[in-house]
This record gives C-alpha cells, structure tokens and sequence, in this order.
C-alpha cells in the first residue's frame, strides 16, 4: 500500500535532518571579512618596534618613507623611494628583539639563501617567492632594527578573495594560484631547504600590474592617511591601492612572503608552530615535522578560498570540557579518520590527547562526515562551487586528499601534486 505523500515527505525530512542537523552544529562557521583595516595601529607603540614617519630616511639617507604598507607580528613595513636607483621598494623594519634576543628568527638568512640559490636556479618556483633585495641594520631610539627591502606587491589574498560575491575566488583562478604556490614551494622545499611554516592567505601577495606607474598614480591622487591611537600620537596606516579583480588580471602571478618564522629543514626555529586552524596532524601531537606542513596548510587554504570557511577550526568549550587544540583534533579526526598508530608513537604530545586505545581523550562528540559531504553538502558554505562540475569536483577532492593525509609520510610533496589531473 502506497504512503501518503505526506508521510513520505515526513520520513524523507527526518532522514535530511538526521544527516544536516549534526552537520550544521559541526561546521565551521565562514571565515569573517575584516572590517576593521587598520586595527594594528592601536597596537603599534610597543617599544620593540622602530617608530617611523613619513618623510623619515633609512640608509644614510638612501630610503625615504612615503607610505605604510603593512605590520606584522614581528616588523612594519614601508612604501619607501629608493633614491639611489630611482625606484619604489617595500621597507620592513624587524623588531629590535628579532636579533637580539636568545631565540633569534632566521628571516634575513632564509632570506639571502633564497636569493643566493635564485641566481644559479632554473625552477620556475623562484618567480613565486619575493626575493630579498637589500639589507641593512639602523639605530633606532630602542636598538638597532634589521631592516630589509622588496619590491612593492599589491594585496594579499585575502583581500582579494573578499572582493568576490560569497568571498569565494573563481575555480579558475584558484586553480592558477594553487599551481604557482606549489610551484613556489616545491622550490623552497627542494632547492633552498626552507620550510614556510605560516603559510596563511595574508602571506600570499599579488604582483601589481605595472607596479611603478600603479604607485605613483595612487600617490598623486591619494594623500597620506592618518590615525590617532589611545595615547593620542597620529600615526599613519596603511595605504589601499586601487587594483582589478584578480581574476581580470591578464597574467597574474602570486609571490609568497614573510619568513618571519621560517626554519630551516634541518634546523627548526621552533617546534610549536602555524596557526591552530592550519596546523598539520604532526604539530598537533608534537610529532618529527618536514615539509609536509606547508602541504597541509595549503590544503587547508584551498577551502578557504573555494568554500569560505575554515576546514579545521579550534575552539574551546564554553564550560571549560575542551580545549581549542582538543578540538582541532577532533574535527580533523571527524573529516579524515583516526591518526596511525606509527604518528601517535612519535607524538611527544600524544598521551596528553588519546587513550590506550589511540581514542581521543576529550573533545566534542562529532559525527563522522567524508570530506566529500563536507565541501559537496546542500547548503552554504559548503555546497560545491558553482564553476566547478560534479567530475571535477571528484578529480579535485582526489587532489585536497594527497594534502590532507594526516599521516606525514603518505602525504603528497609539492613535486607530486603538480603532476596531479587536477592542475593538468
């Protein structure tokens, strides 16, 4: 006997919510646009860093300061002209504790090994990474500063991606910026023996379209802002250039940045590295780490910028159950399935979150879900993309999966992944 249409769609709506409820609890909300551009500013009179106005010199009196550009965990950065050979660079000024304190960063030597290997180098994995052009150190009122200069890039991924309707890049273009990461990486990871280690969309940089006309014309047309902060000093912030939609760029070209923290793959700076959310299986658990971490964080920001959300958040519970790394690892857990036996063993970390029976300890109850229902489910953020077909969308998952291994052995190299059919 037939159901009645009413009961069937009952039947049919408690199956959907069974699978979509537990879903939509468990999925990472969208990553949030900044709202806010110039938040660094409040938080720029920590004395380790050099203080700076426009119109100041650097070099005996080689650079003179135009703009700010950007800040960062350990430096500011500058729109300076180079009046020696009549040119616009970036200026980044380091934090006076960079090079003086006990754990020094490698930043300017990574720096001048890319550069040294670039010049007898044919990988084309040398045109995505922004090579160092001078350095110097200066005597600033707190120490002396490291100061190192680049040529002027236009804006970061992340920017970028928020210029697009659900803050999502076309497939396309993702695609062509994927490519050249590896590219880039494959060449610091084989050639140079550098491992980034904060891969992250803010540290991925667009090539500006004919950079010193694009400069000049922002400069003639746009005055120099300023702030004041809570002691009531004016300070200036950061410029915005006027550029097209990445994807209209006619040959576009990303060069990866900031070694602020990058290591060396026989010499670590630190252990505990990379931001939670993009932090590989290996770190999590205090396990031996290679270049496979900047694979995993790739992977990661793939979906970031196909889906606009974050694959592998942490965050703690409200009552105090867990904590935002036992959460990190559950959601892992929840996509990818239980870490080996063979990692756990190496994980100096590892009896602090699993079991005997290599179970985590604490953590939130999630449903076991594919990455394929993850990035491929009924609703936003994480229906598949709209540009991308169901056959691709296979040939793609494929792709994030040779990223994704949580074991670090099985996991593809970047040499690997350009060969895979999803970049061909």
């Amino acid at each position: 006997m037939m159901k009645p249409m009413r009961v069937i769609l009952a039947n049919a709506r408690r199956r959907v919510s069974r699978i979509l409820v537990p879903l939509l609890q468990h999925l990472p909300s969208p990553n949030p646009v900044p709202r806010r551009q110039f938040v660094d500013e409040e938080i720029y009179e920590n004395e380790d860093y050099h203080p700076v106005s426009l119109g100041d010199t650097f070099d005996s009196g080689r650079y003179s300061v135009l703009r700010k550009l950007g800040y960062g965990r350990y430096s500011t950065v500058w729109l300076a002209n180079d009046l020696k050979f009549q040119r616009y660079v970036a200026l980044k000024l380091l934090r006076v504790e960079c090079y003086t304190s006990t754990q020094q960063i490698f930043e300017r030597e990574i720096l001048k090994k890319i550069r040294e290997v670039s010049r007898e180098s044919l990988h084309e994995g040398r045109k995505h990474v922004l090579p160092l052009i001078e350095h110097f150190t200066h005597r600033g009122p707190h120490g002396d500063h490291v100061c190192i200069t680049f040529d002027v890039q236009g804006h970061d991924l992340y920017f970028h991606a928020a210029q697009y309707k659900d803050e999502k890049l076309p497939v396309k273009t993702a695609k062509e910026i994927v490519r050249q990461l590896l590219t880039g990486l494959d060449f610091l990871h084989r050639e140079c023996g550098v491992i980034h280690t904060d891969l992250k969309l803010t540290n991925i940089l667009m090539e500006l379209e004919n950079p010193s006309d694009t400069i000049s014309k922002h400069l003639e047309s746009v005055p120099p802002q300023t702030t004041r902060v809570q002691s009531g000093a004016i300070v200036p912030i950061r410029e915005i250039f006027k550029t097209p939609l990445i994807s209209e760029v006619a040959s576009l070209r990303v060069r990866i940045i900031d070694f602020g923290v990058a290591s060396w793959r026989e010499n670590h700076l630190f252990e505990e590295i990379q931001p939670l959310a993009l932090r590989a299986p290996e770190v999590a658990i205090g396990a031996p780490w290679d270049t496979g971490v900047d694979i995993w964080t790739l992977g990661c920001l793939i979906v970031e910028l196909l889906h606009n959300f974050v694959l592998f958040p942490g965050s703690a519970s409200k009552k105090g159950t867990w904590t935002a790394e036992e959460d990190h690892l559950a959601r892992i857990i929840q996509v990818l399935g239980t870490f080996p036996p063979s990692l756990l063993k190496k994980g100096r970390l590892s009896k602090s979150y699993f079991d005997g029976q290599m179970k985590l300890i604490r953590g939130p109850s999630l449903e076991r879900f594919s990455l394929e229902c993850m990035l491929n489910g009924p609703v936003k953020p994480n229906k598949r993309p709209s540009d991308m077909s169901k056959k691709e969308f296979d040939v793609f998952i494929d792709f994030l999966k040779g990223m994704l291994e949580i074991d670090p052995m099985k996991r593809k190299s970047a040499a690997q992944l350009l060969q895979h059919e999803w970049l061909s």
